[in-house]
């Protein structure tokens, strides 16, 4: 009899886990595992956003400093037989910009270019013509021929129909506002400055940067044979 009360006695003092414990024990380890992996998803999704942001960002920038140093290089151009030149810019709406300009001026380059920039297809555009000089006089082909060469700045635009992509201002900083069919031709002589105003979207991203920069025109008293 005593040996059996001894086992009794040792089975009684036996340590273990209950099945009360065990539960406990599954729930609070569930609930650090949905902790660690709700902080995970929200980190991975905040490097997601910030990445697209920078893609975003580093489009809008380059196809703002192409634009804006294509306008700030602007210059009016002579015309033979003609004693004011006509206008830097030749034509010019709220979408869609045509401007002759020194942007690749260098030893070897002494002729401006004509210069386009549209949206075509979501993507900004940059088309270029070459000018025929005949007598000293730089004599640019119709917008309507094949430009020489074209290429894509950057990725998506996403600007609307209400918000512009270019706006223009005189020298006292009055807007000249585009009809239907363009800036008139005393609106282009007295342009001073073209406000750029860009949304970009950027493959693989979902966050819209917007990037504005107001150029001055400053050879607009200049024409392209030094008159």
């Amino acid at each position: 009899m005593t040996g059996i009360r001894r086992r009794l006695d040792a089975a009684r003092n036996e340590d273990g886990i209950s099945l009360i414990e065990l539960m406990v024990a599954s729930f609070l380890s569930l609930l650090i595992l949905v902790a660690v992996c709700s902080m995970f998803i929200m980190v991975a999704k905040q490097t997601v956003i910030s990445q697209g942001a920078r893609l975003s960002t580093a489009d809008a920038s380059n196809i703002v400093n192409v634009v804006s140093t294509t306008i700030r290089a602007s210059i009016n151009n002579a015309v033979q037989g003609q004693d004011t030149p006509d206008p830097a810019i030749v034509s010019a709406t709220p979408s869609a910009l045509v401007i002759i300009s020194y942007t690749d001026a260098g030893p070897s380059f002494q002729t401006p270019l004509q210069i386009r920039y549209q949206i075509v297809g979501g993507r900004m555009t940059e088309d270029r013509w070459k000018p025929t000089v005949v007598s000293g006089y730089a004599v640019f082909p119709a917008v309507t021929t094949t430009p020489y060469q074209s290429r894509k700045l950057g990725d998506v635009v996403v600007n609307t129909a209400a918000e512009p992509l270019f706006r223009y201002f005189d020298a006292t900083g009055a807007e000249q506002v585009p009809s239907a069919s363009g800036l008139s031709l005393t609106q282009r002589q007295a342009t001073a400055s073209v406000t750029f105003d860009v949304k970009v979207l950027a493959q693989n991203s979902q966050q819209v940067v917007e990037v504005q920069n107001n150029v001055g025109m400053p050879n607009m008293a200049l024409s392209q044979n030094g008159n």
